[in-house]
């Protein structure tokens, strides 16, 4: 009884976390067809509006973001935020009397965008149970009563994040679309009690939960295709 049992739960881990959407080191719609057309020049921003984010996964989704444009060679990306002002820093030294005047850079050369990505990020549920099957199986041995159960659970994390292509000139909204991410796993508990004269004599749970970080790559890859593909043509000027 005891190795069917611990061969129906074994059977069931390895069935856990089989189902999700997207990893990232999977080959991309990038590299199947190499782009070398003209590019737009683009910047990319992300803040959160959902009360579970905050500024630590804003900006993990803008990164993986701009990891999943760069490769399409449609964009030249400039850096903002934190990258930019480290390169303010260093044009400011290389002009300083520590730097050879020949080898300084010179200001004025940074480039604008012509299109500012706005990423919102309006949800964030990172480990929701949708349902549960409880699992119950009672049997006799050595005197005592002996209780193997366990609660299967399907969890879901999930991300929604809408986001604008706005002219940076103009400020006039080119379009704005709405991406969803999510990760889907079934979940394992389970336990075993003996009692004999109402004591219960041992047990044992498991449990684990369900990552945020896959809902975030599954909507990093299907953002990124629907911004590649709602750029109007006449921003792609650039070599």
């Amino acid at each position: 009884m005891r190795l069917f049992i611990l061969t129906v739960f074994l059977f069931v881990i390895s069935c856990s976390g089989i189902k999700h959407s997207a990893e990232t080191s999977q080959k991309g719609f990038n590299e199947a067809v190499r782009y070398e057309g003209l590019k737009a020049r683009v910047s990319v921003v992300v803040f959160c509006k959902a009360n579970r984010c905050d500024k630590k996964l804003a900006s993990s989704v803008k990164d993986l973001l701009i990891n999943e444009l760069v490769p399409s060679n449609r964009f030249v990306m400039l850096e903002r935020g934190e990258g930019l002002k480290e390169i303010k820093k260093e044009i400011l030294l290389s002009q300083s009397e520590v730097i050879d005047i020949k080898r300084a850079v010179p200001a004025g050369l940074l480039e604008s965008a012509d299109i500012l990505i706005v990423g919102a990020i309006t949800s964030v549920k990172p480990d929701s149970t949708i349902f549960f099957v409880p699992v119950l199986l009672p049997w006799r041995e050595g005197g005592r009563q002996h209780i193997t159960g366990g609660l299967l659970e399907f969890r879901k994390s999930y991300i929604q994040m809408i986001v604008r292509l706005v002219d940076v000139r103009t400020g006039r909204i080119i379009k704005s679309v709405t991406g969803e991410g999510e990760f889907t796993r079934w979940n394992v508990l389970f336990g075993e009690g003996a009692f004999k004269e109402g004591g219960a004599v041992g047990g044992v749970a498991l449990s684990s939960r369900t990552p945020i970080e896959k809902a975030v790559f599954d909507l990093v890859k299907k953002i990124s295709k629907e911004i590649i593909y709602s750029i109007p043509e006449k921003y792609y000027r650039y070599r």
